[in-house]
């Protein structure tokens, strides 16, 4: 079959460790000779220039301060603003005599052209109209909780009416994980150098980072190449896409996906998925689940082939004809659902198995011990927890080893769900930021499902149709969420993930 090719794709984005951005920083030092002072100015002047670009109004800049080289930015966009007659006030979190290096130097810098310096942070003023706060208290070094004088300090920062600029990344925030402290600093922009920081698109980083702008300060595209990243950021433009369908093109070429699920109760879930797979562009779609949910099935999508199904005998001969088998939604955890899964889970077609299909092979009962190259495993964060035998509060603390300890667990490719939504397989871990909060309704999760399977089944690899469908689910549902977030259902997704995969 003819097809047009996919355009060309912009490449995806790098986001690294703090250790690795820290190894960034000393490679641009060592292999460029940059000294430290003259990149952490190049920071400075970036953050000034980016301060007075997206508040060109400003009357004047409150810059908090901490220790180390985040505080050395700050103290450098204290003194250009002075130079330049922008009044500056720097409270100081940490005492002059505890600097050191290049941060002691950019303070002397501050001192030296004008800046007003204050040391008690014991009752600070509120900004006047027109101030912008800088937020350079803590930097990627930070971990553990906010103490004093810096919790005071940030719970001041967000109590203000002003907007705050973050250095690098909101104080507070974890710059790995995405975790933050309560009470972190709210951002409206955050600039961030080097290297990109993994916590900045992370669990809880898009929802304090503001807008997230980033400076390379000069560093050669070499220095990327010697450094392995910690996740590899896709973007709608920097993902693989579907081909244009020839003109003699005819349904078996683009794959035959059956949809696992609905028991007593959740034949909805089934047929959402079954729905979002036909949306997507499966050729020919087919759902198994019990047999009072085919009449609502005809009813409402009759381009589904519903199969009504008692036990996982009368599956096993419907799972010839897939080309992929989608497990899970609506599946509930009965015996029949147990015996639909293990049926399903032998089958030769490849396999995506979500919601209660996860659940059941976390208890060890159904498909024990099995390792597939050819499924995709879409757990949240809670069913992630189930399947490593660990809690929910651990998963979250570090979701990056989470996903990883999945994949190497089952092989295959591992979605795991969230703020920052994962995609673990055997070459790295992708990270797709799409969606909104008013996708935190029942259904969602179904829609990704059928998409996942209906991408795979038109040929694709099974991490560039995890990587594309994640993120067109996500857009879809920005896309349908314009008329507002509160009531958006899942059905409302369906006509958007058609034009998405289009």
């Amino acid at each position: 079959m003819h097809t047009t090719p996919p355009p060309t794709l912009s490449a995806p984005q790098r986001l690294y460790s703090a250790e690795s951005v820290r190894q960034l920083d000393q490679q641009v030092i060592s292999q460029q000779q940059v000294p430290g002072l003259a990149l952490m100015k190049r920071a400075g002047r970036a953050a000034y220039d980016c301060l007075r670009h997206r508040w060109p109004d400003v009357a004047a800049i409150q810059v908090f301060c901490g220790g180390g080289n985040n505080a050395g930015d700050g103290y450098v966009i204290a003194g250009l603003a002075a130079q330049r007659q922008l009044p500056a006030t720097v409270f100081v979190a940490v005492p002059v005599e505890k600097l050191k290096g290049e941060a002691l130097e950019a303070y002397r810098f501050a001192e030296r052209e004008g800046a007003t310096l204050v040391s008690n942070l014991s009752d600070l003023p509120a900004a006047e109209k027109n101030t912008v706060l800088v937020d350079a208290l803590l930097g990627t070094g930070f971990s553990g909780a906010l103490r004093a004088p810096m919790e005071s300090a940030v719970a001041h920062i967000n109590k203000s009416q002003a907007p705050v600029l973050a250095v690098d990344l909101p104080s507070g925030l974890h710059a790995d994980s995405g975790t933050a402290e309560s009470g972190a600093v709210q951002a409206n922009v955050t600039i961030t150098f080097i290297g990109r920081k993994a916590g900045l698109y992370l669990g809880r980083g898009p929802a304090l980072t503001g807008e997230v702008i980033f400076d390379d300060l000069g560093a050669a595209p070499s220095i990327y190449e010697q450094t392995p990243a910690l996740l590899t950021r896709h973007c709608g433009d920097s993902l693989e896409r579907l081909p244009a369908r020839s003109a003699d093109s005819y349904k078996n070429q683009f794959g035959h996906v059956m949809v696992v699920g609905g028991d007593h109760g959740y034949g909805g879930a089934a047929l959402m998925a079954a729905e979002a797979a036909a949306r997507a562009g499966a050729g020919l779609i087919s759902l198994a689940s019990r047999p009072e949910h085919v009449a609502a099935v005809l009813t409402r999508c009759p381009e589904v082939m519903a199969q009504p199904v008692v036990s996982g005998q009368e599956l096993e001969p419907l799972l010839e004809a897939p080309d992929v088998i989608a497990v899970g939604p609506g599946l509930g955890k009965s015996p029949w659902s147990e015996q639909l899964l293990a049926r399903a889970g032998r089958a030769e077609a490849r396999l995506v198995l979500d919601a209660d299909a996860l659940n059941i092979l976390a208890g060890g009962r159904v498909l024990a011990g099995v390792k597939r190259d050819d499924w995709v495993l879409t757990p949240h964060v809670g069913e992630a927890a189930r399947l490593l035998g660990i809690s929910t509060a651990e998963v979250s603390a570090d979701r990056v080893a989470a996903a990883r300890a999945i994949q190497q667990k089952f092989s295959g490719v591992v979605i795991l769900k969230g703020t920052g939504t994962l995609i673990a397989h055997s070459d790295g871990i992708d990270i797709i930021n799409s969606g909104n909060p008013g996708m935190a309704s029942g259904g969602m999760g179904d829609l990704l499902t059928g998409v996942i399977a209906a991408l795979i089944g038109q040929g694709m690899a099974l991490p560039a149709a995890a990587r594309l469908a994640v993120w067109v689910h996500g857009e879809a549902g920005n896309r349908a969420a314009r008329d507002g977030q509160r009531g958006l259902l899942a059905t409302d997704l369906l006509p958007h993930i058609r034009a998405l995969v289009d």
